[in-house]
């Protein structure tokens, strides 16, 4: 009886046995402008705004993409969540990409800013503004995306 339940008890723990935890909600949340008419965006669409491989939206306003800072949390959860979709899950493939299109004259990477409140205020003072936020940041003055 116990070295069946050993062996049990080793094969729960035994790497790629254990049932997968499963996915919870995103540790951010994506703002934008109040006016903008958005409700929800996909991780693609979102990932093309962030390379700026997209630049306008659908009413011919300019994309104010606005980043966190490389060392944040909430940056590692947007990078590995939405930015994988571009092949680039680790901040490190983001900044190796963006010194590319310096060095190539096709663009320059989103503004960063330091706090979950500065994008806010960036994003609120730009119609065209979207960035992201730890799950527990103050949204007031700007409308969050249903990601999808």
């Amino acid at each position: 009886m116990r070295r069946g339940i050993l062996i049990l008890a080793l094969a729960l723990l035994a790497p790629g046995l254990a049932p997968a935890p499963e996915a919870g909600p995103p540790e951010y949340k994506v703002v934008v402008a109040n006016a903008n008419p958005l409700a929800e965006i996909g991780r693609g669409e979102l990932a093309k705004v962030f390379l700026k491989s997209v630049t306008r939206w659908k009413d011919g306003r300019e994309i104010a993409p606005v980043d966190q800072s490389g060392r944040s949390a909430v940056r590692t959860e947007f990078t590995r969540d939405v930015l994988d979709s571009a092949g680039m899950s680790r901040i490190s493939a983001v900044e190796s990409y963006w010194q590319q299109q310096i060095y190539s004259g096709r663009g320059v990477p989103p503004p960063v800013k330091a706090s979950d409140a500065e994008v806010v205020a960036f994003v609120a003072a730009n119609p065209g503004g979207i960035g992201y936020v730890s799950a527990a940041a103050d949204t007031a003055g700007v409308k969050v995306l249903q990601v999808r």
